[in-house]
């Protein structure tokens, strides 16, 4: 009897896990921005524990450097994932700015995922250059 009311609780304790872990997920939908060699550059307006993405193709072997700097002083990240959701690059340092570099040896489709983690609001101007 007491292994079944262990196996209940260990369950109870898993489903409100996977429920606090899906509360806490973004599902912010990313927006297609096209080539990275045509992007101008974006600015994001994000609320405190704000989320904003978009996607990216860029070019093989050509180093690529990301940038944020956010206008507040709130605690903003940046990731950088392939199409696969595997990480690629990532600025989770604290503060308002972000530097990323990378050089794929494939060119790809990136989706860039920037959080704004605050205190308070940020507007956060994204920044690509890719190496001529």
């Amino acid at each position: 009897m007491a292994a079944k009311n262990w196996g209940g609780c260990a369950l109870a304790c898993l489903f409100g896990l996977v429920m606090l872990c899906g509360a806490a997920a973004q599902d912010t939908k990313p927006v297609d921005e096209g080539k990275a060699e045509e992007f101008k550059g974006k600015t994001f307006d994000l609320k405190e524990k704000g989320e904003a993405a978009i996607l990216l193709t860029f070019p093989a072997s050509k180093k690529t450097t990301v940038t944020l700097r956010g206008e507040k002083k709130t605690d903003v990240h940046l990731f950088v994932y392939d199409m696969n959701k595997k990480l690629v690059a990532k600025d989770d340092s604290p503060g308002p700015n972000c530097d990323v570099d990378f050089t794929l040896k494939k060119g790809a489709t990136l989706t860039l995922v920037i959080r704004n983690l605050g205190p308070g609001p940020n507007r956060v101007p994204l920044k690509v250059e890719l190496a001529k």
